[in-house]
């Protein structure tokens, strides 16, 4: 359909399109609503969110989540919309309620999606693990700490970048859970592991991030947790091999 922003179609052939699939097609619907932000939009995805169908209910929050590109235009209503959809008795529908919260306010979101990190669905664990990233909370990080030991890898994956990346939050407890992640049997865990100590300048993950700018030069995150563990300034023209020549030396001398 082409840019999202110019889609031509009137607002009620979008919510036909949007409802019709779960494919493409439909997505590019719902990013249309996106940018049409307008009180018609939400009307109508407003009264969705009460129909019977379980997926009209998800795609009801789908919309709401980022009504108004670039600048969302009915948070207020959105949210209010939105959150008695945390109770659905529908898991897709919850999925989809989590992700339109974070959306709409991921900090104001969050203590109503703590108590997903214990949900039997491993779908739902990682919609709150990806919610609850870049929250600044106690809260927050206590249940990334407890989620990156799920059962599930991509929710490990998605705790692990939450608290690792995304967070700046830094004490034993969290060095010691990255650090425990290092051996973890998923590779985008371990990853996520090494990036995140390398921000906290631990040394456990110093001869990792040599390995990983050895095999990738231009890995920008292994680069910047490279940076950030030797106390250097950030300076996206220094050569990898200067990177490297450092690490070199703290680990033989540091």
């Amino acid at each position: 359909m082409g840019n999202a922003e110019f889609d031509p179609r009137l607002v009620p052939a979008l919510f036909a399109a949007a409802l019709q699939c779960d494919d493409d097609n439909a997505w590019d619907a719902v990013a249309a609503l996106h940018w049409r932000g307008s009180k018609e939009v939400l009307d109508k995805a407003c009264a969705l969110t009460k129909t019977a169908e379980a997926a009209t209910r998800a795609r009801a929050a789908d919309i709401l989540g980022q009504i108004g590109l670039p600048a969302r235009t009915f948070p207020e209503e959105s949210f209010a919309a939105v959150l008695p959809l945390l109770d659905d008795a529908a898991d897709e529908v919850v999925f989809s309620a989590i992700f339109a919260l974070q959306h709409i306010d991921r900090d104001r979101a969050a203590p109503y999606i703590i108590r997903f990190a214990t949900h039997s669905d491993d779908s739902i664990r990682y919609a709150a693990a990806c919610a609850l990233g870049a929250v600044d909370s106690v809260e927050a990080n206590e249940t990334l700490l407890f989620l990156m030991n799920d059962r599930d890898a991509e929710v490990r994956n998605w705790a692990t970048f939450g608290l690792g990346q995304q967070s700046d939050a830094d004490s034993s407890e969290i060095k010691e859970a990255l650090a425990t992640r290092l051996s973890d049997a998923d590779a985008d865990v371990r990853y996520e592991a090494i990036i995140g100590l390398g921000r906290r300048r631990d040394r456990r993950a110093l001869g990792f991030l040599k390995t990983m700018l050895h095999d990738d030069p231009d890995d920008v995150f292994a680069r910047q947790s490279a940076t950030k563990l030797l106390g250097l300034e950030l300076d996206d023209q220094m050569p990898t091999s200067a990177l490297l020549g450092a690490l070199q030396r703290l680990q033989r001398w540091g």
